[in-house]
């Protein structure tokens, strides 16, 4: 029966100061009443001469909103009597809530621990914040800016096709060529370009290593505690990661005489070992190597951070030692340059290659190709070894001066020590309180730091903080230091008076 005005449509609200036209606002919230039930079927909706004068618009605001719903199936006009909610959408409305498939096993797990850490480590950072305590930031300064837009836009420019297409899933070919001269004279690899493809990142070449090698219930060794972002790449797989501890020499072996099977796959960091700063001892690198050739294993080799060495020479990669062709070696620029440029390299034996490239090329396209061609000019012209000549300077001038300042507003609480490589120091807490909770009261206070127990598998573990010096200037540090000793102490008392 028709009303005689149409519908009441005391629920809209328009606003002219919002950035959206009003039009679309009006399109917008009628739409959601029709999805929602709450305009049903067969209502008719006040004229267009009405809603101009209740809602104060122009009728062309109408009229667009009206033929918009009207050509994608919510309304339909009756000539001479009126506009109507159609029943192809308002028909099908749900009345109550409706249940929904569940995530799967694996994907509930990867992402209740991405919430965990979502919210207890890398929560606590503010990135506005240019002094920050946080292990993976770098220094934004130091920063190469005037000659990486030079070279971005000696590219940015072109109309070449492979320059604006999706790009080969192996990687832009100068770029690999140029990576495989860097990690063969800086890291002793002795790969050749074809056995490099270029990632977004580490984090990228985790996750094709994961659906490449591993199967659902396949064991992988961890470091324990160990890099965050290769165990959940692993454990999103549905895989179970099994911790081994790590010793002065570096990562412990498995003992083989207490599991059913050896594992699948072992992620080890030995450079650097992350978080700890050790390097693995060559003797242990060659148990690992024998190990992997034993068990018919792989091992993932992080080399983070390695390029960051302020003090001792770089022992050899586990690549560069393997004759068996059991390791693959994971790396990015992230840490050297900068974490926004987004790219990274896998480094395989000769008959990983393809099958990684058409693993990747399904996971995730390649990075874009102006930004290849720009690492490739800033990595041959020489820019990136001066880069690092200057930042490892930079970078063991402020570690420097963060013992210095711990030693003077902070002893009292932490124990650190200098490391030869990375960007942060272990801060050992001298009581033994929960590093977790310690991290989450600083943060309060405005100082960001990682706790350790972030990084565990299942042992446990003595407190501690990992505290970042690269992203804080060496004048400042006495003053940032003196913030985190401020923050420490407010919660200390907010402590003893809950």
């Amino acid at each position: 029966m028709k009303s005689a005005g149409g519908r009441l449509l005391a629920g809209l609200e328009l606003h002219r100061d919002a950035a959206q036209p009003l039009h679309r606002q009006l399109y917008g919230q009628l739409r959601t009443q029709i999805l929602t039930g709450s305009l049903p079927s067969g209502t008719r909706l006040p004229s267009t001469r009405t809603l101009v004068a209740e809602l104060g618009v122009s009728r062309i605001t109408v009229v667009s909103a009206f033929e918009q719903l009207t050509a994608e199936g919510f309304l339909r006009s009756r000539a001479g009597d009126g506009t109507y909610v159609d029943t192809l959408w308002s028909d099908n409305a749900p009345r109550q809530p409706l249940s929904r498939p569940p995530l799967s096993e694996r994907g509930a797990a990867t992402s209740s621990r991405g919430a965990d850490l979502s919210g207890e480590a890398p929560q606590a950072w503010a990135p506005a914040e240019s002094e920050s305590f946080v292990a993976s930031q770098v220094a934004a300064s130091a920063f190469p800016a005037a000659t990486w837009k030079r070279l971005l836009g000696r590219h940015a420019g072109s109309t070449e096709q492979f320059m604006n297409g999706y790009g080969d899933p192996h990687g832009h070919r100068p770029l690999r060529e140029a990576i495989a001269d860097y990690v063969n004279d800086v890291r002793g690899l002795g790969c050749t370009p074809d056995q490099v493809i270029v990632t977004s990142g580490a984090q990228q070449a985790f996750n094709v290593l994961a659906v490449l090698l591993l199967d659902a219930g396949d064991t992988v060794v961890v470091e324990d505690p160990g890099h965050i972002s290769g165990r959940l790449a692993f454990q999103s797989q549905g895989c179970p990661v099994r911790g081994v501890p790590v010793d002065a020499e570096g990562a412990v072996l498995p003992d083989e005489n207490d599991v059913e099977s050896p594992a699948r796959l072992a992620c080890l960091t030995p450079a650097r070992q992350h978080p700890l700063g050790i390097a693995m001892s060559p003797a242990r690198r060659a148990e690992w190597i024998a190990w992997a050739e034993r068990n018919g294993s792989w091992i993932v080799e992080d080399d983070c951070d390695s390029e960051l060495r302020y003090r001792g020479k770089a022992l050899p990669t586990l690549f560069g030692l393997d004759l068996s062709r059991h390791v693959i070696t994971v790396g990015s620029f992230s840490k050297v340059l900068a974490p926004s440029i987004r790219l990274g390299y896998c480094v395989l034996p000769e008959d990983l290659v393809e099958p990684f490239a058409s693993a990747s090329s399904i996971i995730g396209r390649p990075p874009a190709t102006v930004l290849q061609a720009a690492l490739t000019d800033f990595l041959s012209e020489g820019h990136l070894h001066a880069h690092l000549r200057r930042t490892r300077r930079l970078y063991a001038a402020r570690q420097d001066a963060l013992l210095e300042a711990i030693d003077q507003r902070l002893s009292r609480r932490i124990q650190a020590e200098q490391v030869d490589a990375g960007l942060h120091v272990m801060g050992w807490l001298r009581e033994p309180l929960d590093d977790i909770e310690v991290a989450r009261g600083l943060a309060a206070g405005g100082v960001y730091t990682y706790p350790l127990g972030e990084y565990r598998v299942t042992r446990r573990l003595p407190p501690a903080l990992l505290i970042g010096f690269a992203g804080t200037a060496e004048d400042h540090m006495p003053e940032a230091v003196g913030r985190m000793a401020a923050a420490w102490d407010r919660w200390e008392q907010l402590g003893a008076r809950s």
